[in-house]
C-alpha cells in the first residue's frame, strides 16, 4: 500500500474471548502492515444508546474502510439494514456473516459441522441428533443449520421441526435449551451453533439427570478456551478468532486502497472431546485406517507441522499421512523443542491463517495447556511408531527426543506459571491504583485532564487523546444523537509525555478526529474509541492505545474514565 490506510473495526464489546481474539489479530495486522486501526466498541445497536454514538465515527472522511461484526452488534433483524446505512459511504467488510453485495470474511462452518455429524453418525452410530441453532437472521448460524439438515438427509435420518430450536448465541438461552430437550426424549446427540449455547445446554441436561458424553453427546462451535475445561470437556469446531481479526484488517485495508474484494473463508475443523464420547487413544491407534488418509503422498515440513499441531492439541489429525518418513517426524519434534513447546497455546494462537512452520507457534497463556493430555499423546505417538519396523537405535532416538520435549514442557511451565499469576495480580492492582489517582485529581484545576492522562500508564496506556464537545449534549435513552461538527482536543499523551492544548488550538472538525496525526502514535498503530458520557449527557470521545492484557477489563476502565471526565466537565 502506498499510504497508510485507516480501518475502523466495529464490535459491541471486547471482554469475551471471541472479540478479544479478533482485536488481537486485527492489531497484529495493523502493526505488521502499517495500518491505522480504530476499534469502536459501541454496544448492541439500538440498545446501548449511549455507546452507539461511536458507530457514527466510522463514517467520517478519515476512515478508509470498515469491518462490521453485524450478527453480534444487531439483536433484531429489523436493525440490520439501518446499521449498514451508518457506514454506507465506506467500503464495508462483514465479519462472520454474509450479506448480498457486501464482501464477508467468515468461517467455513460447513466443513466443521459435517466432520462432527460424520463422527456422530458413522463412529458413534447416532440416529436421533438435535440442532440447537443460533439466531435466525445470522448468516453463520443459518449456514451451520443448513449443513446439519443436509447431513441428516444424506444419512437418511428422521428430521422433524421439533428437533431444531433457535437460541441467541449466549449462555442465557436456558428456556430454548429446555424446550429442545423436553420436546425430544431419547435424543442421542445435540449440535450447538456455538459454545455459549452449549454451556446453557449443559445446565439443562444436568437438570434432567443426563450424563453428557454417555447418555447424550454434545458438540459446540468456536472452541473457546472454556470448552476444553468444561465438565466434561466440550467437543467443538475450532475457529481461530485471532486469524479472523488479522485477515479482516488486512483485507479491509486493501479495500480502502480501492481493491475489489470477494468473500474470504477461514477453515474450521471438528475438535473431538469427552462430551462426544471421545476416547483419547482411539484416533492414535487407528489413524492409519482413517477414511481421509491419503496414501502414497510425502508431506513437506509445513504440511506435516500443521497436521501434527492438530494431532497434539486436539487429538485429531486432518489428512495426516501415516507413512511419512521418520526424519520428517524428528524434524517436527525438533521444531517443537526449538520453539519452547511449553509456551504454545493450541491452534488459535496462530497469528495468521498461514500454516507454515514459522507461523504455527505463538506464545500465550500457559494455563490453556492440558499437559497431562499432551504427555499421553506423545507417549502414544511413541508406541505407534515403535510398532513399525524401526531399528533399536531409531527407537531409542525417538524415545529420547520425546523425553526431551516433555522435559522442556515441564521446565517451561514451572519457570513461568508463577510469573503468569503475578501478571494477573498486577492487572487488578494497577486498575486499583489508577482509580485511586483519579479520585485525587482536583476537577477545578486546568490540568485535570492532563492529570488523568498521567495516570494512564498504570493501565497500560501510553498514547491517548481527549476530545470534548463545546458543552455536554443531553441524550435521552431512545433518542437519535447527532454528533456535533466540532470537537475540542483538551489534552493528549504520547511517548514524550502529556501535552495540555491551549484554547486557541483545541478546535478540530469531528471528521478529522480519526486523522492520521492522532492515530499514528500508537504502539501497534491502533486505538480504541471510548464514548465519554454520564448522567444522560454525551461529553465527547477519547482515543486510547493500551495493552491487550487489559481487554478483559475494558468496561471497568471505560466506566472509571467516564466518571472522571464527567466530574471534570460538570
Amino acid at each position: 500500500m502506498s499510504i497508510r490506510r485507516t480501518v475502523a473495526l466495529l464490535i459491541p464489546e471486547i471482554d469475551n474471548e471471541y472479540f478479544d481474539g479478533i482485536v488481537r489479530g486485527a492489531r497484529m495486522a495493523a502493526s505488521e502492515k502499517k495500518i491505522n486501526l480504530l476499534i469502536i466498541v459501541g454496544g448492541v445497536y439500538g440498545t446501548d444508546h449511549s455507546d452507539n454514538v461511536l458507530y457514527r465515527l466510522a463514517d467520517k472522511r478519515s476512515i478508509d474502510a470498515v469491518i462490521l461484526a453485524t450478527t453480534s452488534i444487531i439483536s433484531d433483524s429489523k436493525d440490520y439494514e439501518p446499521f449498514l446505512q451508518e457506514t454506507k459511504s465506506k467500503p464495508q467488510l462483514i465479519l462472520s456473516d454474509k450479506h448480498e453485495g457486501i464482501p464477508g470474511i467468515y468461517y467455513d462452518s460447513t466443513t466443521g459441522i459435517r466432520e462432527a455429524m460424520d463422527y456422530l453418525t458413522s463412529v458413534k452410530g447416532c440416529k436421533r441428533i438435535l440442532m440447537f441453532a443460533g439466531p435466525e437472521f445470522a448468516g453463520d448460524s443459518e449456514e451451520r443449520l443448513e449443513e446439519y439438515r443436509k447431513c441428516m438427509m444424506e444419512a437418511k435420518l428422521h428430521l422433524s421441526p421439533s428437533m431444531i430450536v433457535h437460541g441467541d448465541h449466549t449462555e442465557g438461552c436456558l428456556e430454548e435449551a429446555r424446550k429442545l430437550i423436553e420436546s425430544n426424549p431419547g435424543a442421542e446427540a445435540v449440535i450447538c451453533s456455538n459454545d455459549r449455547q452449549a454451556q446453557a445446554l449443559y445446565r439443562v441436561l444436568r437438570e434432567n439427570d443426563l450424563k453428557i458424553g454417555k447418555d447424550i453427546f454434545v458438540v459446540g462451535f468456536d472452541d473457546i478456551t472454556e470448552s476444553a475445561y468444561m465438565d466434561p470437556p466440550l467437543a467443538s469446531v475450532s475457529a481461530s478468532h485471532i486469524s479472523l481479526g488479522y485477515e479482516a484488517c488486512t483485507l479491509a485495508a486493501r479495500m480502502g486502497d480501492g481493491e475489489n474484494a470477494e468473500d474470504k473463508i477461514l477453515k474450521c475443523h471438528f475438535i473431538n472431546r469427552e462430551s462426544a464420547g471421545y476416547n483419547p487413544y482411539f484416533q492414535l491407534y487407528n489413524f492409519e485406517h482413517r477414511r481421509n488418509v491419503k496414501t502414497g503422498t510425502v508431506f513437506d515440513i509445513p504440511t506435516l507441522t500443521s497436521s501434527m499441531v492438530d494431532f497434539i492439541f486436539t487429538g485429531d489429525v486432518q489428512d495426516y499421512q501415516a507413512s511419512c518418513q521418520r526424519k520428517l517426524l524428528e524434524d517436527f519434534f525438533s521444531r517443537l523443542l526449538d520453539t519452547h513447546l511449553g509456551a504454545v497455546v493450541r491452534r488459535r494462537s496462530m497469528s495468521t491463517s498461514d500454516y507454515s512452520v514459522d507461523n504455527v507457534f505463538d506464545l500465550g497463556i500457559l494455563d490453556n495447556i492440558d499437559c497431562d493430555r499432551l504427555f499421553r499423546v506423545l507417549d502414544s505417538i511413541y508406541r505407534v511408531y515403535c510398532a513399525k519396523e524401526l531399528s533399536e537405535t531409531s527407537r531409542m532416538e525417538l524415545s529420547n527426543l520425546i523425553a526431551r520435549v516433555k522435559s522442556s514442557v515441564a521446565e517451561s511451565l514451572e519457570r513461568r506459571s508463577g510469573n503468569i499469576r503475578k501478571v494477573v495480580d498486577s492487572i487488578h492492582t494497577s486498575i486499583s491504583r489508577f482509580s485511586k489517582q483519579l479520585i485525587e485529581i482536583d476537577p477545578g484545576k486546568e490540568d485535570c485532564f492532563g492529570r488523568l492522562l498521567e495516570a494512564m500508564p498504570l493501565i497500560g496506556v501510553i498514547n491517548a487523546s481527549i476530545f470534548l464537545y463545546k458543552e455536554p449534549v443531553k441524550h435521552e435513552v431512545g433518542e437519535e444523537f447527532v454528533m456535533p461538527d466540532k470537537m475540542y482536543l483538551k489534552a493528549y499523551r504520547d511517548r514524550s509525555g502529556v501535552h495540555i492544548v491551549d484554547e486557541a488550538h483545541q478546535e478540530t472538525d469531528t471528521d478529522d478526529v480519526m486523522d492520521h496525526r492522532y492515530l499514528e502514535g500508537g504502539m501497534s498503530h491502533s486505538f480504541f474509541a471510548v464514548a465519554l458520557h454520564y448522567g444522560g449527557y454525551q461529553r465527547g470521545i477519547m482515543l486510547i492505545d493500551y495493552d491487550d492484557e487489559y481487554n478483559g477489563s475494558f468496561d471497568l476502565i471505560n466506566n472509571q474514565i467516564n466518571l472522571a471526565v464527567s466530574h471534570f466537565d460538570s
